[in-house]
């Protein structure tokens, strides 16, 4: 038996999907509101530079009007994260 009909001559297209919007958003928002909960960094620094990089490249499939306040948002609690790890919890919330 040959089996070369099994395989295909040309490997197929993919098929392009729109991106899931309110996935996207709700993903958004859970980091970000990671982000403004914590009292040091959330995540190794590895990870952070991930998102640091990803987080505006997701926010993009969302409106401008949406987007840009949330990219904000999540780069100044990254700047306040990154300040805290330098400075110590002086500057943090303590629960005392």
């Amino acid at each position: 038996m040959n089996q070369l009909p099994l395989f295909r001559a040309e490997p197929a297209e993919p098929v392009q999907r729109p991106p899931d919007v309110a996935y996207i958003r709700k993903s958004l928002n859970r980091l970000l509101r990671l982000a403004r909960e914590a009292q040091i960094m959330p995540w190794s620094e590895g990870e952070t530079e991930s998102w640091e990089k990803l987080f505006p490249q997701l926010a993009a499939s969302l409106p401008a009007e949406e987007s840009e306040p949330l990219t904000s948002a999540f780069r100044s609690e990254l700047a306040r994260l990154r300040f805290v790890d330098v400075n110590g919890a002086r500057g943090a919330k303590t629960d005392r």
